[in-house]
């Protein structure tokens, strides 16, 4: 169990922090008679479809509660995630029979807290990896953030036709991005969570997209694990209220 909580809060932190189905999607390879737009063009109509650059850009700060379960294990809890500008994010998970799972990040390091293994700090690629999910304009900006991202092909996701963009920085996992080919939302998202304990794989489904302060965002976050799946549910949803830079220091 020490392992599955350990990913869990890893889990929790990265889905919340940074802008979804069991199956898994397989990627279809372009052929002659199919043609594949731009990268640029697939991330211009996800930032128009979720409200724009200039609406994101007016959020200075947003604090988010809700519920999270665990399945098939039936542990429940809640959470609130704290993020603002600079990478700063906070997310404290409660769970009923374990107690508070905490992760946090002050723009330049990064720290978890936790009953299981107590608190440390993030160093090496770990630490790399948090500072790309914790960004806090990291959906209208995913061109700066990755060093290469090429176009692969096609895939279904919960039928429906998505265009396929692997992300990559050197040293880092790939990630694999599916934005749907009709409205242009983040359908899903493939990536590899690192931790001392060992890499961990993830699969997460963004659904109910609905819009607070004219951006859009998604309300219930489906995580698969390869020991369990992680269901996360915002209830609650503020934009640019005031936060105490102390939110993000790590407790003493």
């Amino acid at each position: 169990m020490k392992f599955k909580l350990t990913a869990l809060a890893m889990i929790v932190f990265s889905a919340l922090t940074s802008a979804f189905g069991q199956n898994a999607a397989t990627p279809a390879q372009a052929t002659a008679a199919t043609k594949l737009p731009a990268v640029s063009e697939i991330l211009a109509k996800y930032v128009a479809a979720i409200g724009g650059r200039d609406a994101n850009m007016k959020i200075r700060s947003r604090e988010s509660k809700g519920t999270v379960e665990l399945s098939p294990m039936g542990i429940k809890g809640t959470f609130v995630s704290i993020a603002a500008p600079d990478a700063k994010s906070m997310t404290r998970m409660n769970l009923a029979g374990i107690g508070d799972m905490i992760e946090g990040s002050d723009g330049k390091t990064a720290w978890t807290e936790n009953p299981i293994q107590g608190g440390r700090e993030k160093a090496g690629k770990e630490l790399q990896q948090t500072a790309i999910t914790s960004t806090f304009y990291r959906e209208i900006n995913l061109d700066k953030l990755f060093a290469d991202l090429k176009v692969t092909g096609t895939a279904t996701v919960e039928g429906k036709e998505a265009f396929v963009i692997e992300a990559s920085n050197e040293g880092l996992p790939t990630e694999k991005l599916y934005f749907d080919a009709k409205t242009g939302y983040l359908l899903r998202s493939d990536s590899t969570i690192i931790s001392p304990e060992g890499n961990q794989s993830a699969i997460i489904h963004y659904d109910d997209l609905r819009e607070i302060d004219g951006v859009k965002l998604p309300f219930k976050i489906r995580t698969k694990l390869p020991q369990f799946e992680v269901v996360i549910i915002t209830t609650e949803v503020k934009h640019n209220v005031k936060i105490d830079d102390a939110t993000f220091a790590r407790p003493k």
